[in-house]
């Protein structure tokens, strides 16, 4: 498994998790299995990991991480059974513009789409939930076994088989790495992942903290990827302001010995003010740009909880009429969830819908 650690440059880490789906969409395009894929990616990332920091950054980072990366899965190829050499012959018959990767400024390269569609791949509907969160913080997002399971509070293990079970359900269902869906097919399931990563890391659902930072920035980091591919898109926006809207207020939220403090007893000076920022000009424009849906709504209503300099301050009017309206454009959105579980914090931990009730913490 691949594990950034002290020796690897904060940039070169940076620019390592951003390429690593990039790069294994490139290799699912020509070769199409994922175990032997994302192997491959990963022996390539940890060439990286020890080469870099000694050799310096190869101008064409994208294309470095692929020939090595091909290199792994033609070696593994050529030592297997004659099952592999059969593949291995399949793909010199490959007409060359298949095989050879393109140079990193070519016109031909589709790191976006590459991602966009890994992302739909790992969140195949056939999937188990958590096995979809799972392989796209896997795949995607770029943690190791080692680090998801941590995430979850499960063994290395207990994670290694339901990652690899996930690829194996996706062989069964016969899902393929194929040119991405219409704009409008991106939302749905990994919109729905993006945020129970993000519910998970806001409030966890076991364990002796409140927040898993690691969660909750890698599903902010993720939605900025999709925001960036589908610019138009105004539940997409929506997320990301959410997350951001939400996000800032940890800081504020839990005391020194750990426990929650509720909205109203916040300290607002501690909310982060970028973050709100950000947050307020993008569900600004989501608003007056897109078709509404559930997650501008809420982001709207975490909005209104932000521009309030006090508890007293909070224009619940404005909030009771978004509630309505988030009621009546998803019915299901504005209710308290049914609770899963609760927290050592008191905090009610749920699935979908959790937006709503991020707004009141």
């Amino acid at each position: 498994m691949t594990t950034f650690g002290a020796d690897t440059p904060a940039p070169a880490e940076d620019l390592l998790r951003e390429l690593a789906p990039q790069v294994l969409g490139a290799l699912l395009r020509r070769y199409g299995r994922f175990d032997e894929c994302e192997d491959a990616v990963q022996e390539a990332l940890l060439a990286a990991v020890v080469q870099w920091p000694a050799d310096g950054v190869p101008a064409h980072p994208r294309s470095w991480l692929i020939t090595v990366a091909t290199r792994r899965l033609v070696d593994q190829w050529r030592a297997d059974s004659a099952r592999r050499n059969r593949e291995v012959t399949a793909a010199l018959m490959t007409q060359s513009h298949r095989t050879v990767a393109p140079a990193a400024d070519s016109a031909e390269m589709t790191a976006d789409d590459d991602t966009l569609t890994l992302l739909l791949l790992c969140c195949h509907p056939d999937l188990p939930e958590a096995s979809r969160i799972a392989l796209t913080l896997r795949a995607v997002g770029g943690l190791t076994t080692a680090e998801i399971a941590r995430a979850f509070l499960v063994s290395e293990p207990t994670m290694a088989q339901r990652i690899s079970r996930a690829k194996q359900q996706l062989g069964a269902a016969g899902a393929r790495f194929e040119e991405p869906p219409p704009v409008e097919s991106a939302g749905g399931d990994v919109l729905h992942v993006l945020y129970l990563i993000f519910n998970e890391g806001y409030t966890a659902t076991s364990g002796p903290g409140l927040h898993r930072v690691e969660l909750t920035a890698e599903a902010i980091r993720l939605t900025r990827v999709i925001c960036r591919l589908l610019p138009d898109d105004g539940e997409v926006a929506g997320l990301l302001a959410l997350m951001l809207l939400t996000d800032a207020r940890r800081p504020a939220r839990s005391g020194p010995d750990g426990s929650m403090i509720p909205l109203d007893e916040q300290d607002r000076t501690r909310w982060d003010a970028d973050a709100i920022r950000e947050g307020i000009s993008l569900i600004s424009r989501s608003l007056t740009a897109a078709k509404l849906g559930p997650y501008q709504l809420q982001a709207a209503i975490a909005a209104v909880h932000a521009e309030a300099p006090t508890s007293a301050d909070t224009d619940w009017r404005q909030i009771l009429a978004l509630y309505l309206l988030l009621e009546r454009t998803t019915p299901h959105a504005g209710r308290a969830p049914e609770p899963r579980g609760r927290h050592r914090h008191g905090a009610r931990t749920a699935g979908w819908p959790g937006p709503a009730r991020l707004s009141r913490v």
